[in-house]
């Protein structure tokens, strides 16, 4: 009787050997699995730690306590629709613009129309130019005296509106993009 329940223990062990011997071929395939994974991880974690250097600069202009940016809102709000209301003219006005490149022998009262509409849309651009330059040159005055922009954006937007504030004082002749429509027609001024 001790021979055959050796017998069965040693079954019993072989079983449990084999047993162990597939759970370590599946966490080896398991292991190899992961393995291969991270290996492919590893490339898009030095390109996302690339990266991040420039994702961290974008953010950090808008870096300030939550009482900072809620207090700005109402600024900039005020400010960015005047100026949004200048910049849908200027839209306008290159729509405008590429009516007026039509020949104007086919339609001239129409022409004419465009033409006075153009010539309005100009006037209101530059009347108010300024006064859109001055309500953004207010914005970046309010978030560099409230810190909630850092000095390098700060810096960058003063560089863009010097750039505006160039374009009004020439009047924007010496960049405009398809120069005056009378041009067109010959107008000489005289």
């Amino acid at each position: 009787m001790a021979a055959s329940g050796d017998g069965a223990a040693c079954v019993d062990g072989v079983e449990k050997l084999v047993s162990a011997r597939k759970s370590l071929i599946l966490s080896l395939e398991k292991s190899k699995a992961l393995s291969s994974k991270l290996e492919k991880t590893g490339p898009r974690l030095a390109e996302i730690n690339q990266r991040l250097p420039s994702l961290e600069a974008a953010v950090r202009p808008i870096r300030a306590n939550k009482d900072a940016l809620d207090a700005v809102g109402g600024h900039i709000n005020r400010a960015v629709g005047p100026a949004a209301a200048v910049l849908k003219v200027f839209d306008a006005v290159h729509g405008l613009e590429k009516m007026l490149l039509s020949d104007p022998r086919n339609d001239l009262p129409g022409y004419s129309s465009v033409l006075k509409r153009h010539e309005e849309a100009l006037r209101f651009l530059g009347d108010n130019c300024g006064l859109a330059i001055q309500w953004l040159e207010d914005i970046v005055e309010y978030l560099e005296d409230n810190t909630v922009a850092d000095k390098g954006y700060i810096s960058s937007l003063n560089k863009l509106l010097q750039n505006l504030r160039e374009l009004q004082s020439d009047g924007g002749r010496a960049h405009l993009d398809g120069g005056h429509p009378r041009c067109g027609i010959g107008y000489t001024g005289k």
